[in-house]
């Protein structure tokens, strides 16, 4: 029995990192089967999934890229990275020593966030409510849709905001678009819940507001909101000919196949519950090429 317990308490090592590897980290802890959510704002929008570390935690690289991003009181500081919209970590001074440091378990190395079990902090109900920003541009240009349903959403501080139009509600069993999720090394770290709407059914408030980065194949750009970090959507990368002649086969024709969509993250909408929703899960790791390399 003894030796069950020893195996069950072995300390681990773990390495995490940005997806452009500008920012790498190493912590230790038991083997980690199970993490935390929260459904408060920022977590939401952000797709989190935390570990708490303590005070193992370790900078192994860091090249000036974290963003600060704070709210409210500004007692908790959230970093991603400015380059790829990584989410690494919060710190939170006032917490109790050990719990100081939260890292975003989908940045850590050869984790299969799916397979954690989770449990899940009620921090929406946390005084002050979030007040969602107010979409006020255009609404989407398309005539293909009369009679369906118009969402809106944003990222967190509300420098980027969004309407995107359905065909019937999301939740209500008749809308038949793909909703998905995919465990490549880029939507992994991100968290998304994609929905793969037409250009014309999607209006951006805000754009001059979005990074974008373009990593693997380069084929197609995430935008990410530059102060918050937000994943807001994917756009193709605008690409030479001869660049996209030399792209894998597989590139090539997701390309050309989804030439008029605009993928689009399910996460930042304001009067949307997730929950109701089962995305499939795609497997990106292994169909996304070249492979992506941990550095």
């Amino acid at each position: 029995m003894a030796d069950t317990q020893d195996q069950e308490q072995k300390v681990k090592a773990y390495r995490g990192n940005c997806h452009c590897g500008a920012f790498i980290f190493e912590f230790s802890m038991r083997e980690i089967t199970k993490a935390s959510t929260c459904n408060c704002s920022i977590c939401s929008k952000k797709g989190y999934v935390w570990l708490f570390p303590g005070e193992t935690f370790k900078v192994v690289k860091d090249e000036g890229t974290l963003v600060e991003y704070k709210f409210n009181a500004g007692n908790t500081v959230h970093k991603f990275c400015g380059t790829c919209g990584t989410a690494i970590m919060g710190f939170n001074a006032t917490y109790p020593a050990g719990n100081q440091t939260a890292i975003n378990a989908r940045a850590v190395q050869g984790l299969d966030i799916w397979k954690l079990e989770t449990n899940t902090f009620d921090g929406g109900k946390l005084e002050p409510q979030y007040q969602a920003p107010v979409y006020t541009g255009p609404e989407p240009a398309t005539t293909a849709l009369d009679g369906g349903k118009t969402y809106h959403g944003s990222c967190h501080c509300g420098a980027v905001k969004a309407a995107i139009k359905v065909s019937h509600a999301l939740d209500s069993g008749e809308y038949k678009g793909r909703i998905a999720e995919c465990n490549c090394s880029l939507c992994m770290r991100g968290g998304y819940v994609w929905i793969y709407p037409k250009k014309d059914e999607i209006a951006i408030e805000g754009a001059e507001n979005l990074t974008k980065y373009a990593a693997v194949n380069k084929s197609w750009a995430k935008a990410f909101c530059k102060a918050c970090g937000v994943h807001v959507l994917n756009d193709l990368n605008p690409l030479t000919d001869e660049e996209v002649a030399a792209l894998p086969e597989g590139a090539r024709k997701q390309r050309l196949g989804f030439g008029e969509y605009r993928p689009f993250n399910l996460r930042i909408l304001n009067d949307f519950d997730l929950g109701c929703v089962k995305p499939e899960h795609l497997d990106g790791w292994n169909a996304v090429k070249p492979m992506y390399t941990n550095p």
